[in-house]
């Protein structure tokens, strides 16, 4: 018997749940502290090149690291845009679909109105028929 293993990540589910809004914000401020961090981290790489004596291995690897570090702030500060893109797209669709729905309740409540005229001239019709069969 095999154990009922779920083939997705649990924090998958998670974020596939939660709202535009709070991946926005949380892509927004995470790409924000990333960016900073990864400068900080390419400053600290250039404060060492600078000193005598340091081998070149150990201020590169800084620097690669700071500027991996920066690029995926970036990244993710590009995410959020993204996030924010889609936020606007779905609140200007909601408008437009919202007017469209009053349009059409309005027309048919028209088509109702008319429908209920045309019905009546024709039960006059039929009424003023029926006289003319009468007599």
């Amino acid at each position: 018997m095999k154990p009922d293993i779920p083939k997705k990540a649990p924090g998958q589910k998670l974020v596939k749940r939660m709202p535009l809004r709070t991946k926005w914000i949380l892509c927004a401020v995470m790409g924000l502290l990333l960016f900073g961090f990864g400068i900080s981290v390419v400053g600290t790489a250039s404060t060492i090149r600078a000193e005598p004596n340091v081998p070149f291995f150990r201020w590169f690897i800084w620097g690669l690291y700071g500027l991996i570090i920066s690029s995926l702030g970036l990244f993710s500060f590009g995410q959020a845009i993204r996030f924010r893109v889609l936020m606007d797209i779905n609140k200007r669709f909601s408008r437009q679909e919202k007017e469209m729905m009053k349009q059409i309740k309005k027309l048919n409540h028209l088509g109702e109105v008319l429908r209920g005229k045309e019905d009546k001239k024709e039960e006059k019709k039929a009424k003023t028929g029926d006289k003319d069969k009468k007599e």
